[in-house]
């Protein structure tokens, strides 16, 4: 499921623990999709791939 920016996400971060943050932006598709998701604990933002999207919030 392709994601957009905007949208509120559950993610596993580099470390693999769950976080939840706000979409900034999206590049690619499919599974090469690339995601910059602004963590909303620390406010700083992670890139991550679709693949590490648990479920929309």
């Amino acid at each position: 499921m392709p994601y957009r920016k905007g949208q509120h996400v559950e993610y596993r971060d580099q470390q693999d623990e769950l976080q939840r943050g706000e979409i900034r932006s999206a590049e690619g598709s499919g599974a090469q999709a690339r995601y910059a998701v602004q963590n909303e604990a620390t406010m700083r933002e992670d890139k991550i791939s679709e693949s590490q999207i648990e479920r929309e919030l």
